[in-house]
């Protein structure tokens, strides 16, 4: 993150700072008390939807001296409240429909809607705990009491499941849900908010498992389902788009963007350079960023010859437009084989060859599985094509780029071996290049200083998930209305300025608008408390302190390595992502082993077990400390809601600029810096 971004969000901040009525104010207070008999913990935490309905809030508890605890939550919709103990063991679940026990967290659940005053008592057992539930609107929780266990858990084998099986098993499932709401609403006093709560859970439940179905297909067979048609959305008009009463339930979200990036996905994408690299800064006329995003469509995949000095190796100009020809036709519809080194799975020319056929049959899509075995192998079982690769070999494999000469046939320009070796090299050495090399930029009259700030912002990567962002907000104010529409745009901009930092001023521009035509002020609200959050986090910050115990049982505390630059790593032993980082996390301490630098391994993990043969199997050098999950204190303060996940904290405790970890020369640098 630069200072360029924490100014930007300190002026976002302050430009926005007008008094906003709270949303709290609008919200009547749920009061929730309760006993519990044989409790596995002290401590309980509740997790609930706060009243804008945008993330989650958590309100944790200790019981007293009798078992007993009471708590209040703002509520403006009826919600469903988790309650898990924290510390303490998980114990069985019987769940009914699978017929078998199942570890269980999350031992409390129920419902509570605006001035409900609901009490709960619990008595833990073997098969699960027992309750009971007084107050008024009592028996919607005891109503989710039965229907948690029976059909809360639903999990489908995806392997060789083909449409019309799923769609029977979907199905049944939602109407199985609402006999039973039919049924229990002879025995229980339901409230309407709570039927319609219900109603739109089975439906956008329904909904969602539709939609990721073939996504899961695809996953659990290595291939698309042909069988797939243009109908088989038509399970859309099932259920309404827009459905005031499903704000809050979870899979409503979930549908919605499925909904919009599904018409993303049909309809043309043309990477405007303003949808995948902030400008904002430049002050470019409408004129010139219209001309500028033309440029750029026409020269966006470089010419070889702008690449590398083609005449270094004699060749004429209509040699090199040939050779150009050639390169741009290999480069951008690349064969399997030319992506990827498959020479290291021992194939033949004549396997690759076929190798690359069935890749281009197989909608290029392919898996790499992490293999426990030294020796690298390749399958297409059941149509799958599946790279086995030991963890440390992975990104190896993924970051490998042929020869020029594997590319292109150089013979067909009339290149020596010698020239072709020349030319080998060249292009291994080539650089990135800039803007200004691809478009005549100052052929649009910009000054040499706008020129040079478009080469800077252009030296980041592409990323889909800004198109997504940009599109997905523009599209949804084309297809929902009302509440609805500004609850999900409100999501959609903490999303954008979530995502990643290069991308924060395109998610700024949506936040400008959003103000300008939101009339609900607790989304608006919202997204600031978001805003807050994020700038505690941001270089020059101090790093939030605390004290976790390592291996040894002894408390580790941040604040004890004042003085050195710490490197903080948040991961896990199933992480594999993790895993695949840690060559370059070696290469890092190798580099800085002179140093007074600490790396500090946090991880997340909730199994000790599996902790410690992580660090033993894969040699994991520095200090540990185990945060306990997602859900941990520490977790929550640096808002690690992915792994890995890393923070860089300055020898004066301060947040520095993390650089991206495989750029080690550089991290290497910055730590040097921080001293």
């Amino acid at each position: 993150m630069t200072n360029t971004y924490c100014n930007l969000l300190i002026a976002i901040l302050t430009a926005s700072s007008a008094c906003l009525a709270s949303v709290q104010g609008q919200s009547s207070l749920a009061i929730i008390t309760g006993e519990i008999q044989n409790p596995t913990s002290r401590e309980i935490t509740f997790s609930y939807q706060p009243p804008s309905a945008l993330g989650s809030a958590e309100e944790r508890v200790v019981l007293d001296s009798l078992n007993r605890f009471a708590c209040e939550l703002p509520v403006v919709r009826g919600i469903l409240v988790r309650g898990r103990y924290e510390g303490g063991q998980p114990r069985w679940q019987w769940v009914q429909w699978l017929g078998a026990f199942l570890f269980d967290h999350s031992p409390f659940i129920f419902f509570v809607e605006p001035g409900d005053s609901l009490h709960v008592a619990v008595e833990e057992g073997f098969f699960g705990p027992s309750y009971s539930f007084s107050g008024p609107n009592a028996d919607n929780s005891r109503f989710i009491a039965e229907w948690f266990p029976r059909y809360y858990s639903f999990r489908l084998d995806y392997e060789d499941l083909e449409v019309e099986d799923f769609k029977h098993q979907i199905d049944q499932r939602r109407q199985d849900q609402f006999e039973f709401l039919t049924e229990r609403r002879e025995q229980y006093a339901l409230s309407p908010g709570f039927i319609d709560y219900a109603r739109a859970y089975f439906n956008y439940q329904w909904a969602t498992g539709m939609f990721s179905y073939p996504e899961k297909y695809e996953f659990a067979n290595g291939r698309k389902n042909r069988n797939i048609t243009p109908e088989y959305y038509d399970f859309l008009q099932e259920v309404p788009l827009v459905d005031e009463k499903a704000i809050g339930v979870g899979s409503y979200h979930a549908f919605l963007v499925g909904t919009v990036d599904r018409e993303l996905e049909e309809t043309p994408k043309p990477y405007r350079l303003y949808e995948l690299y902030d400008l904002s800064g430049l002050e470019l006329s409408e004129e010139t960023e219209a001309q500028l995003d033309s440029m750029y469509q026409v020269n966006r995949w470089p010419r070889l010859s702008q690449m590398v000095d083609l005449s270094a190796v004699g060749l004429s100009p209509a040699s090199q437009a040939h050779l150009d020809s050639m390169y741009g036709k290999d480069s951008r519809q690349p064969r399997l084989s030319l992506q990827f080194d498959l020479s290291k799975f021992g194939l033949s020319e004549a396997a690759q060859a076929q190798l690359d056929s069935f890749f281009e049959k197989s909608d290029r899509s392919f898996r790499i599985i992490s293999s426990e075995e030294d020796a690298p192998k390749v399958d297409t079982t059941d149509g799958m094509l599946a790279f086995h690769l030991p963890v440390n070999e992975q990104k190896e494999f993924l970051n490998w780029t042929p020869k020029l000469s594997e590319m292109v046939d150089l013979s067909a320009v009339g290149l020596s071996p010698a020239a072709q070796a020349e030319l080998d090299s060249l292009y291994e050495h080539r650089q990135p290049l800039r803007l200004s090399e691809k478009i005549d930029l100052a052929s649009l009259g910009l000054s040499e200083a706008i020129q040079a700030q478009l080469d800077s912002v252009y030296k980041y990567k592409e990323r889909r998930n800004r198109y997504l962002f940009m599109k997905r907000y523009d599209l949804a104010k084309e297809k929902l209305a009302g509440r609805v529409l500004y609850w999900f745009l409100a999501q959609e901009v903490i999303g954008g300025f979530d995502s990643d930092w290069e991308a924060f001023a395109l998610a700024h521009r949506k936040w400008e608008d959003f103000q300008q035509s939101n009339p609900y002020p607790e989304y608006t609200e919202a997204i600031r408390e978001f805003l807050y959050k994020e700038l505690k986090l941001q270089p020059g910050q101090p790093a939030p302190d605390f004290t976790l115990h390592d291996l040894d049982g002894q408390p580790v505390s941040l604040s004890q390595f004042k003085g050195q630059v710490v490197l903080l790593d948040f991961w896990a032993s199933w992480c594999g992502p993790c895993l695949i980082d840690l060559p370059d996390l070696r290469k890092i301490k190798e580099k800085t082993a002179a140093l007074s630098v600490v790396f500090l391994n946090v991880s997340i993990d909730t199994d000790d077990a599996a902790w410690r043969e992580a660090i033993d199997k894969h040699g994991i050098k520095g200090i540990h400390v185990r945060a306990d999950g997602f859900g941990s204190d520490v977790a929550k303060s640096y808002q690690v809601t992915g792994i890995p996940s890393y923070y860089l904290v300055d020898s004066q405790g301060l947040i520095v600029e993390c650089p991206r970890i495989w750029d080690t020369d550089q991290f290497v640098a910055t730590i040097e810096k921080s001293l």
